[in-house]
């Protein structure tokens, strides 16, 4: 037990101080304690996921499990078994079951991994390595409207873009599945999804969006929440579609960057999704492949015109980069109304002294009037004029964008998704929405 005598020491020095230089230098101090730096890589890795919660660890099992010796088996034994299985829950109990409660206390919250200690993975990357602790991080998309030049002349091919939660399927050292968010906390209890995904090659990471399986047509926005509720609530998840976009391995996400071209990720990807057939697990398909940019405009109309969210556009000889990227651009339609102000209200940080929003009011479907609050879209100067002059706005008619109307869950009120500032309407003296 050594080595928990060692942690324990370790975590007292780091949580009796809050200096970052009085951490960094506890750190230092065990450079070649391998024992520590096992527990630290253990509990900041993003890709050991173990399945144990404050939850599950209230169970009362009993089981004849196979005894970890020492804390590092305890480790190893977590790092490839992340399933949360009474089994899983019982090698805890039963190494816990000798130490003080204390100890208990520290191992429990290194197995859960939600032991804090004040540093962060650049700390400890500084003290011990920059890759000692590997970095998660997925592919983001700019905005097509920003840079529309930057396609021109290019081969891309585009795909339908969904309003979702971001998944990242990823297979751990004894091949089980593992899904997380963009953050790169983990979604435990996916066994629906499990079961299915253990048909696809355990060597690629997996990249696309859960969404609520339904058969009704059903606005967005609601599909979104539902799905948001399914993926954040406690005990089994059923019912979500992954649909999978892109794909590449894992020493590419750990390294940052997969060499191979977008177009062949995709196309292998569907074929690889086609051929196992899951139900669960859905291929998003190409819609054009080439260097034609008017069938942009053109598919991202027929698809929200379908009440979709939008396209894809993706650069055919693009590397996937895991950070926000121009080789991936997001295309969506905002609508627009005419709406009055009725009131504003000052920012905040960087707007402080500036306006930071309006209170606005709009016409809902059930010929109501609503209100929504508009903080974006408004220039520097903007924020200064209205600022010095709320007479100038409020009790005006302006311009607003918005990616969709919504009915709240709540009530029967509605709500405005994504509402941005475009301009006065001094032309103008009623809202509307076209």
């Amino acid at each position: 037990m050594n080595a928990i005598n060692d942690f324990e020491e370790f975590y007292q020095k780091m949580t009796a101080t809050s200096s970052r230089l009085e951490k960094e230098a506890i750190l230092k101090q065990y450079q070649k304690n391998s024992a520590v730096k096992g527990v630290l890589h253990f509990l900041f890795n993003p890709f050991i996921v173990t399945g144990i919660s404050k939850k599950k660890l209230a169970k009362t099992v009993n089981a004849t499990v196979q005894e970890c010796v020492d804390l590092p088996a305890l480790l190893a034994y977590f790092t490839v078994h992340n399933t949360g299985r009474d089994e899983d829950i019982a090698v805890l109990q039963q190494f816990t079951s000798g130490l003080s409660d204390k100890q208990t206390e520290l191992v429990e919250g290194i197995i859960k991994k939600d032991l804090t200690l004040g540093a962060s993975e650049k700390t400890l990357n500084k003290v011990f390595g920059k890759d000692f602790i590997p970095s998660f991080n997925v592919m983001l998309a700019e905005k097509y409207a920003e840079n529309t030049e930057f396609v021109v002349g290019k081969r891309f091919v585009i795909t339908e873009k969904f309003d979702g939660v971001r998944c990242m399927l990823i297979f751990n050292e004894a091949g089980e599945p593992t899904f997380f968010s963009r953050a790169g906390k983990s979604f435990d209890d996916m066994v629906e999804l499990a079961d299915e995904v253990r048909h696809l090659d355990p060597n690629m990471v997996y990249d696309g969006e859960l969404l609520l399986g339904v058969e009704q047509p059903i606005d967005s926005a609601d599909l979104y929440r539902m799905t948001v509720k399914v993926t954040n609530s406690d005990g089994v998840k059923k019912g979500l579609i992954y649909n999978i976009f892109d794909c590449l391995t894992k020493l590419d996400l750990i390294t940052g960057e997969s060499s191979t071209p977008c177009e062949t990720r995709k196309t292998e990807l569907g074929k690889e999704l086609r051929k196992i057939k899951q139900p669960h697990l859905k291929e998003v398909p190409i819609l054009y492949a080439g260097e034609d940019v008017t069938q942009i405009d053109k598919i991202c109309d027929e698809y929200t015109n379908m009440g979709r969210e939008g396209v894809m556009v993706n650069i055919a000889d693009a590397p996937y980069e895991c950070k926000r990227s121009k080789n991936l651009l997001k295309v969506k339609r905002f609508n627009t109304a005419d709406v009055r102000v009725l009131d504003w209200e000052e920012g905040s940080g960087a707007n402080q002294g500036k306006l930071g929003a309006v209170i606005v009011e709009f016409m809902a479907p059930d010929g109501k009037k609503y209100t929504c609050k508009v903080g974006s879209g408004f220039e520097k100067e903007e924020r200064e004029e209205y600022f010095a002059h709320p007479e100038k706005i409020v009790g005006h008619i302006i311009e607003i964008g918005y990616f969709e109307l919504s009915q709240n869950q709540n009530d029967d009120g509605y709500s405005l998704r994504f509402p941005t500032f475009k301009g006065m309407r001094d032309d103008k003296n009623e809202i509307s929405m076209y």
